[in-house]
């Protein structure tokens, strides 16, 4: 017996004395500079676990699951020391057969994959520091686990590399509420990765017997909402779902998959305010599930378009939103007896929001299916609106046109009896009406791009193929306003008014005196304002800004129309820098000329209903003189001294007379 217990203890006796032996060479803090040789991912120290190095102390062993256990327990093949450099990787399925067996039918398993996408056994739970779940140090406590899978989920590239398509949920859960509880140190418990995808054997969700396959969802969220899982598999959306079709909802389409934030935060796909605008919508706006499984169309759009909608859309989180009426899990048709919508239960559903409604409140129409035949009644009572309204705006229209045009012929008729002065040639008005139509057909045709839902696109939605009538409107503007451009400069360039009127445009240190002087008069402080040459600061300013937004429109333009060829030089965000610029620049001139440039033709003037020098080219005296009166004075003295006649030459007979 005394041999026999020799021998039994004789292997334990070796494993205590291999461990010193071991520790002797391992403890030496030159080896923390130098990494395990472990194929896949590397646990890093950075998210609070163990870094593996092969330096190991007793400390390293401490309070690990596996302190009791012998080095060469794990490390095998070390028949001497010292050890050969490469050593076989530890056999962990020696002792864990039933984990390695889940995790073979997994993801997870390396099944030919390459080892530096596949995780082993020491990157979730560390190698020497080994602690089970329940210790808070651990890297698969629920507060660790998080981290530890987001060593690799969390890295997008490596992700991309592995073909994994969703690229880092580990950042989407940290939004999470699930994550909320689990940090908030209040010991709360919420659901983990290993919760929902498994500790080990983790299935993609395309596999049926994966707990996160479409159709498992509902069981595997409703282990810790049973109650919600029992009235969403009662539901037309749970039901639709348990008989196959996938298209139906699951938890993850309405909830989302990883950031999972309860309705209260403004983030939540299930906040009051999205779920009528998107949450709901992104199946039943769509045409294709509404014909494919026959549901009605328009109910999304007429929703919008109701007080409710409305409200919604303005950011008022207390009216009703689709879960409001519907329901939020226990959807049911409206022919259930049950339904919150049924029409015996309607009644009850409004008195939520309006206590007392009654069955005739119940029948006002939130929702219009599109082809729905409209009550003759209120047909006719749009007929008759719509008839009054076009029939006032003619009348109306046509009168004000009446005034105006009378006020016009009045205005043309006060220019007749007083002296004039040409303030704008026929070339240069010409070239003045080509910017003017051309600018706001660009505005026009370009906002309708941008804004199709406003009022800038009901021209083209009321013409068959507008959508393409406006794009030949806005390239065929652009070309005419180039062509006025270049036509302008040859004006500048080869004509003596020409020359004159660019030369009188260049801004000058007067500019600056006249803008003090006039601001001054603007705030009380001097009885009159700066006198004007031909142009003020004002004018100046303006044409200007109009050389420089309209060399820069023509440039993105141009980028924008052929976006193929100069896509070839430009960096990769040079189209967008183009499109960007384009649209914020054509805003500023918008908003410049409907604030500056309309102010001073129809506002500022003593010319009703506007100054018409841009259609006759003339002023009044008495407009020069109040608006650039020295430029009156030189048109006067340049007059006179036309007028004066030039002293007559002396005669022969005056040069032979003897009074000279």
């Amino acid at each position: 017996m005394a041999l026999l217990a020799v021998v039994l203890a004789a292997p334990w006796a070796l494993r205590a004395q291999s461990s010193k032996d071991c520790l002797a060479c391992h403890s030496d803090s030159g080896m923390a500079s130098e990494r395990h040789a472990l194929p896949g991912p590397v646990v890093s120290a950075a998210l609070g676990r163990e870094n593996l190095t092969l330096q190991v102390t007793a400390d390293s062993l401490k309070g690990s699951a596996h302190e009791a256990l012998s080095c060469t327990d794990c490390h095998e093949g070390i028949k001497e020391l010292p050890h050969a450099d490469k050593l076989p990787p530890p056999n962990c399925a020696a002792c864990h057969s039933d984990v390695a067996a889940e995790l073979a039918g997994g993801v997870h398993a390396p099944k030919g994959k390459d080892e530096k996408f596949v995780p082993r056994c020491a990157n979730c739970h560390g190698a020497h520091q080994i602690r089970p779940k329940s210790d808070l140090v651990s890297s698969v406590n629920p507060a660790n686990l998080p981290a530890t899978c987001g060593t690799c989920h969390g890295n997008a590239d490596l992700m991309r590399s592995a073909g994994v398509r969703i690229m880092d949920p580990y950042k989407n859960y940290m939004k999470s509420d699930h994550w909320r509880a689990i940090s908030g140190g209040k010991g709360q418990k919420a659901a983990t990765c290993s919760d929902c995808h498994g500790p080990h054997k983790v299935l993609p969700s395309g596999d049926p017997a994966s707990s996160v396959n479409k159709r498992n969802i509902p069981g595997m969220c409703g282990k810790c909402h049973g109650r919600i899982q029992g009235q969403f598999e009662m539901s037309v959306h749970g039901k639709a779902l348990q008989g196959g079709n996938l298209e139906a909802p699951s938890c993850a389409e309405c909830h989302g998959e990883h950031d999972i934030e309860a309705p209260q935060r403004t983030t939540s796909s299930v906040y009051a305010a999205t779920v009528s605008r998107s949450t709901c919508p992104q199946c039943h706006s769509s045409v294709r599930l509404s014909k494919r499984f026959n549901l009605p169309s328009g109910m999304v759009q007429s929703y919008q378009a109701s007080f409710h909608g409305l409200a919604s859309r303005y950011g008022d989180t207390n009216v009703a939103n689709c879960a409001s009426c519907h329901g939020a899990h226990d959807i049911l048709p409206s022919s259930d007896p049950v339904s919150s919508i049924n029409p015996k239960n309607l009644s009850a559903t409004c008195g939520k929001c309006h206590p007392g409604a009654g069955e005739t409140f119940t029948k006002i129409p939130i929702h219009q299916r599109d082809g729905a035949a409209e009550s003759p009644i209120l047909l006719w009572i749009r007929r008759f609106y719509i008839a009054i309204i076009v029939g006032t705006l003619l009348v109306l229209g046509l009168h004000n046109f009446l005034d105006y045009l009378r006020k016009y012929k009045e205005t043309l008729k006060a220019l007749r009896p007083v002296a004039i002065y040409l303030r704008m040639s026929l070339g240069e008005r010409i070239q003045h009406w080509l910017l003017l139509s051309t600018f706001f057909t660009l505005v026009i045709t370009g906002f309708a791009l941008k804004y199709p839902d406003s009022f800038w696109s009901l021209p083209f939605k009321a013409v068959p193929h507008g959508f393409g009538l406006r794009g030949w409107l806005h390239r065929a503007a652009a070309v005419v306003m180039i062509g006025d451009g270049i036509f302008h400069i040859f004006y500048l360039a080869f004509t003596g008014r020409g020359r004159r009127l660019m030369a009188e445009m260049m801004p000058n240190v007067q500019d600056v005196k006249d803008a003090c002087l006039q601001l001054a008069f603007y705030l009380g402080l001097r009885p009159q304002g700066a006198e004007f040459g031909r142009f003020s600061y004002g004018e100046k300013m303006e044409y200007l800004a109009l050389i420089w937004g309209t060399l820069v429109m023509v440039a993105t333009g141009f980028v924008l129309w052929f976006k193929t060829f100069f896509t070839r030089f430009l960096p990769s965000w040079g189209y967008s820098a183009a499109e960007l610029v384009h649209f914020y620049e054509a805003v500023l001139a918008f908003a410049t000329i409907i604030i500056w440039h309309l102010y001073a033709v129809f506002i500022h003037t003593e010319r009703a209903p506007f100054n018409p020098a841009w259609l006759t080219g003339q002023l009044t005296r008495h407009d020069m003189e109040h608006y650039h009166p020295q430029e009156l004075e030189r048109l006067e003295v340049e007059q006179a001294e036309a007028e004066t006649p030039e002293p007559a030459e002396p005669s022969a007979e005056d040069e032979q007379s003897p009074t000279h």
